[in-house]
C-alpha cells in the first residue's frame, strides 16, 4: 500500500474562545470579575437585603444582582434579576442582564426568553443580538445564531464579535459559500482566516485556501492552529513535501505543542518517513494514550510495521472514538486480514469503500478477502472495481496536473492554452465539478461564452450547490436578454449559499427588470443585512424606490440595477 494514502481529517472550526471571552467582556462591565462556578448559598449584604425587604423595588433587585455578580455567584445574581424583571417585566436592560446571569450560570435555554424580550424591547441595542447569538452558539444552533449576529451587524457592521459569529455559525450550518462571500473583502484576523480557509477547502478551491494560510502566517507566523491549517490543506491537495516542511518548522519551534506534535506525526506517516515519527509517536502513546489522533496514526504506523496485533487493538480503540474515517476501516481491516480474523476484515474493508476510499488499494484488499472467505464472484467484481480504480486514480493524477499547468499558463496570459488544458482535465474527470467551474471561467477569460454557458450547464447538473456557478451562469442569461433563465439561476444560488451578498444583488436587479419590485426590494434588503455597507446594494435600493414609484421607468432600469459579474473567487 502507498504511504501516501490520505490521513488528513477535515480542517478544524475555529475555537469560541474569542466568542466566549467578548461575552464575558461585556458581563465584566457589570460584575467587574471573571466567571467562576456560582456559589451554593445567596446571601446578599444586610443592608441591600434590609432595604429590598422594606421596599422591594426593580432597581433593588438590579443592585443585589449587580453584587451578586461582583462576587462571581451567577446562578444568585440570575435570581435576583429575575425578581427586578418580574417588577419590571417590559425593561429591555433587566432582561438583558438575566439573561446575562443565564450565560454565565450555563443556563442556556432559560436565557433565551429575556433575551428576545430585551430585544424585542429595543431591537436597535447591540449588546442582546450579540449574547443571544452566543446562547444559540452554545446550544449548537448555528442557523438561529447566524440570524442574531446578522442582526447584530446591521446594526453595527464593524463589530468583531458579531462577524466572527456570523463566520462560525455559517461553517458550522456547512454553507461555505457564504462564509466566502462574508469573509473575501474584510480585513482578516487568524480565525477568521481560519475560517475562510476551511469554507474555501470545503468548496474544493485549495489554492485560494493555501493562499490564506500563507497571507495569515506571515503575519502571525508562531501560530500553531495556522501551520496546522496549511498542513492539512498541503496534505488534502498532496503536496506531502511542502506539508511536511510546515509541520517540521512549527514542531521545531513548538515541540512541546500537542498539536504540533500531531501536525508533523502526520506528515511524517504520509510520507513513510518512519524514523523522526517513531520517537513522536511513542511520546504521544506515552502522555496521550487514549486520544484519536495518537491511536489512528500510531495504529497505521504499527500496521505499517508488521505489528498486527497492536495495530488492530490500537485502530479498534481509535474506530470506537470516530467510526466515519475510511482510511481507519482500511488500515484495520488490513491488520484483521493480515491475523487471518477474515469474518473481522471483510466488513471494515467493505465500509472503508462505503465511507469513499476509493483507493486501488482497498479493492484489492477486499478481493483478497472475499476469495479467503470463500466468495469467489464477489472476488471477481472487486478485483473490477480494482482495475477500474487504477483507471480512475491515473486519470485524477493527470486531471491535476493538467489543472495546474493551466493554471500557470493563466498567470502567463495564455488564456486559449490554459482552456485546452482545463479541457483536458475536465475530460478526464468529468464528475469533478470544481474543474469544470475552472474551465468555464478560463472560457470566460477567453470571451467564449457560448461554450462557457455550456460548461456552466455540466457543472450544475454534477453538483446544483455550486453558488458560484449558478451565479454565474444567471450573469451568463443576463447578458442574453433571459431575464427568466437569469432569476432562477440567481434564486438557486442564493438557495445554495443564503448568505452570498452578490447574488442576492443580482437577484434583485433581476427582478428589478422584470418590474417585480416587491420582491426586488426583499431582495436587496438581504443582500444589505448581510453587508449594511454595500454600495452597490444601496444604490439598487435608491434606484428601485425610484423605478418602482415613477413606472414609465420601470421598463429600463438604471445600469447598476443590472446584475453584475460576479467577483473572482
Amino acid at each position: 500500500m502507498s504511504v501516501s494514502r490520505n490521513l488528513v481529517p477535515a480542517l478544524r472550526c475555529c475555537s469560541l474562545r474569542r466568542l466566549r471571552l467578548a461575552v464575558q467582556a461585556g458581563f465584566a462591565c457589570i460584575f467587574l470579575a471573571v466567571a467562576v462556578p456560582a456559589h451554593a448559598v445567596c446571601a446578599g449584604p444586610a443592608a441591600l437585603t434590609a432595604k429590598i425587604k422594606a421596599h422591594p423595588t426593580a432597581d433593588a433587585y438590579a443592585e443585589l444582582g449587580n453584587w451578586y455578580g461582583s462576587k462571581n455567584q451567577f446562578a444568585c445574581a440570575a435570581t435576583a434579576f429575575k425578581s427586578a424583571v418580574r417588577l419590571n417585566p417590559k425593561s429591555p436592560v433587566l432582561n438583558y442582564l438575566l439573561g446575562l446571569a443565564y450565560y454565565e450560570s450555563k443556563d442556556f435555554n432559560d436565557a433565551l426568553p429575556p433575551l428576545r424580550h430585551a430585544i424585542a424591547g429595543d431591537p436597535t441595542v447591540i449588546k442582546p443580538h450579540l449574547l443571544l447569538g452566543s446562547v444559540f452558539t452554545q446550544l449548537n444552533q448555528p442557523q438561529d445564531a447566524a440570524s442574531e449576529w446578522a442582526a447584530a451587524l446591521k446594526i453595527d457592521s464593524s463589530d468583531t464579535m458579531a462577524l466572527h459569529g456570523l463566520s462560525h455559525s455559517l461553517i458550522g450550518m456547512g454553507d461555505y459559500p457564504s462564509d466566502i462571500g462574508l469573509l473575501h473583502n474584510v480585513k482578516l484576523d487568524d480565525d477568521l482566516s481560519l475560517d475562510l480557509a476551511v469554507a474555501y477547502s470545503k468548496t474544493g478551491m485549495q489554492d485560494e485556501a493555501v493562499s490564506t494560510l500563507k497571507a495569515a502566517l506571515a503575519t502571525s507566523p508562531d501560530s500553531v492552529q495556522l501551520s496546522s491549517a496549511l498542513v492539512t490543506v498541503y496534505l488534502k491537495i498532496v503536496q506531502t513535501d511542502l506539508a511536511e516542511q510546515i509541520a517540521e518548522k512549527c514542531y521545531k519551534a513548538h515541540p512541546d505543542d500537542r498539536s504540533a506534535q500531531v501536525s508533523y506525526l502526520r506528515t511524517l506517516v504520509v510520507n513513510g518517513d518512519w524514523a523522526p515519527a517513531t520517537p513522536i509517536g511513542n511520546k504521544l502513546l506515552t502522555e496521550d494514550p487514549h486520544s484519536f489522533d495518537t491511536l489512528y496514526m500510531v495504529g497505521v504506523m504499527e500496521r505499517q510495521a508488521g505489528d498486527f496485533t497492536a495495530a488492530r487493538d490500537h485502530l479498534t480503540e481509535a474506530m470506537a472514538l470516530d467510526p466515519s474515517l475510511a482510511n481507519l476501516r482500511y488500515n484495520l481491516g488490513v491488520a484483521l486480514a493480515r491475523l487471518h480474523d477474515i469474518a473481522g476484515a471483510l466488513p471494515q474493508l467493505q465500509q472503508a469503500i462505503a465511507l469513499g476510499d476509493h483507493d486501488p488499494e482497498a479493492h484489492f484488499e477486499l478481493a483478497n478477502a472475499l476469495r479467503a472467505a470463500g466468495q469467489t464472484d464477489a472476488a471477481k467484481q472487486e478485483m473490477l472495481a480494482y482495475q477500474q480504480a487504477v483507471k480512475d486514480k491515473d486519470n485524477t493524477s493527470l486531471a491535476a496536473a493538467k489543472a495546474a499547468e493551466a493554471e500557470l499558463n493563466l498567470t502567463k496570459g495564455d488564456t486559449e492554452k490554459a482552456v485546452q488544458l482545463y479541457r483536458d482535465a475536465f475530460a478526464a474527470t468529468p464528475k469533478n465539478a470544481l474543474l469544470g467551474y475552472k474551465l468555464a471561467m478560463a472560457l470566460d477569460k477567453a470571451s467564449n461564452q457560448e461554450d462557457e454557458h455550456a460548461v456552466l450547464e455540466q457543472v450544475i447538473a454534477i453538483d446544483p450547490q455550486i453558488a458560484l456557478a449558478q451565479h454565474q451562469l444567471g450573469y451568463l442569461d443576463s447578458r442574453r436578454g433571459d431575464n427568466t433563465a437569469a432569476e432562477k439561476d440567481f434564486r438557486l444560488a442564493v438557495t445554495a449559499a443564503p448568505g452570498y451578498t452578490e447574488a442576492w444583488i443580482s437577484l434583485a436587479a433581476t427582478l428589478g427588470m422584470e418590474s417585480k419590485f416587491p420582491a426586488a426590494q426583499q431582495a436587496v434588503a438581504n443582500a444589505l443585512l448581510l453587508d449594511p455597507d454595500n454600495s452597490e446594494a444601496r444604490q439598487l435600493s435608491h434606484d428601485l424606490t425610484v423605478a418602482q414609484s415613477s413606472p414609465s421607468q420601470s421598463a429600463a432600469p438604471s445600469q447598476s440595477t443590472r446584475p453584475q459579474q460576479p467577483h473572482d473567487e
